[in-house]
């Protein structure tokens, strides 16, 4: 949690590297060395449909649902009481539950199929690629989210807010129009479904 309260933000490269006693180039240096280990994330072939424990299957279900619907209240009751929101690259975070559906709410969330998101899995940890449909109707990317889950809650979630990292996943820019026949909502696109 941030000091001032559950909203926190890091400071920048040199603030770090001054409070650690480390130069800023190789505080940059470690940052690229973190963003290329991410690029280096594939998709899990078996996809998050195949995980070992239902209860975390629907869970992750339920969480695209309800992004997808934009409804903060049932993504507040799939997060853990003291859950973590991050946003790399912007420093800002969020801790607790309620403060991360409240942020969800006014922030990111607007009308129901504003996101559509398709499974993917990130280092072995599930995951999302959410769409945000644009002012032309089509979904472009948007975010990477990566979860961290049990087979009840959601510890954490964090969004890379950066639709370049999608094509590390095999994944378009823009998703093509949904047949007639498929209903919208959450894709298995992406994990070998």
């Amino acid at each position: 949690m941030g000091a001032g309260g559950p909203v926190g933000r890091r400071g920048d490269v040199s603030d770090g590297a001054c409070g650690a006693g480390t130069a800023t180039t190789a505080v940059n240096s470690r940052l690229r060395r973190a963003r290329a280990r991410l690029s280096q994330a594939a998709t899990v072939a078996d996809g998050l449909g195949q995980s070992a424990d239902p209860r975390q299957r629907r869970l992750l279900v339920q969480y695209a649902a309800a992004f997808a619907n934009a409804d903060a209240i049932a993504l507040a009751r799939l997060l853990r009481e003291d859950a973590v929101l991050e946003l790399p690259p912007s420093p800002t975070w969020f801790a607790g539950r309620d403060q991360i559906a409240a942020f969800l709410a006014a922030r990111v969330l607007g009308r129901p199929g504003d996101f559509t998101l398709v499974q993917v899995a990130a280092n072995g940890q599930p995951g999302f690629a959410a769409y945000r449909r644009d002012r032309d109707g089509r979904y472009r990317a948007h975010a990477v989210h990566v979860l961290t889950v049990d087979a009840t809650s959601i510890s954490r979630v964090v969004s890379f807010n950066q639709p370049e990292l999608f094509p590390i996943f095999s994944l378009p820019p823009i998703l093509p129009p949904p047949s007639p026949s498929t209903p919208p909502g959450p894709s298995t696109a992406g994990t070998g479904q």
